[in-house]
């Protein structure tokens, strides 16, 4: 069963702040990964557990656009959800182009966010 959410983000801030609005909202499940290589082997792992990714689009390691493709290779259906500071429209079209299903941009406000992932988490 899919319950897991998957946050790749290497600020140790960033992904505090992303699991504890999750949590706040009831979402138990969370896996945290420091950067995209992390993230990738974790992906790998749990994959028939993850029924949603978040990942951040600047890391060290593997950046979060290859990721999304390397995830891709293995699971072409669970969303994928991009957290940045980039506003730079040719990433985002990237991005998506590669399997990324949405996109937040940080600092983002909880309920903003926790309504992203609800749209693709409830049935």
């Amino acid at each position: 069963m899919k319950q897991f959410i998957l946050i790749a983000d290497d600020s140790d801030v960033i992904r505090s702040i992303v699991e504890q609005t999750l949590r706040l909202y009831h979402y138990e499940h969370i896996i945290t990964a420091i950067d995209g290589q992390d993230a990738l082997e974790k992906a790998r792992t749990h994959k028939n557990e993850i029924a949603l990714y978040v990942f951040d689009v600047n890391m060290p390691k593997m950046d979060g656009i290859s990721l999304v493709k390397e995830v891709r290779s293995f699971d072409s259906s669970t969303p994928i959800i991009m957290l940045t500071t980039e506003t730079d429209k040719a990433k985002m079209m990237t991005a998506r182009d590669n399997g990324a299903t949405g996109w937040i941009i940080k600092p983002f406000q909880g309920d903003k966010f926790i309504r992203v992932v609800e749209m693709y988490l409830k049935p």
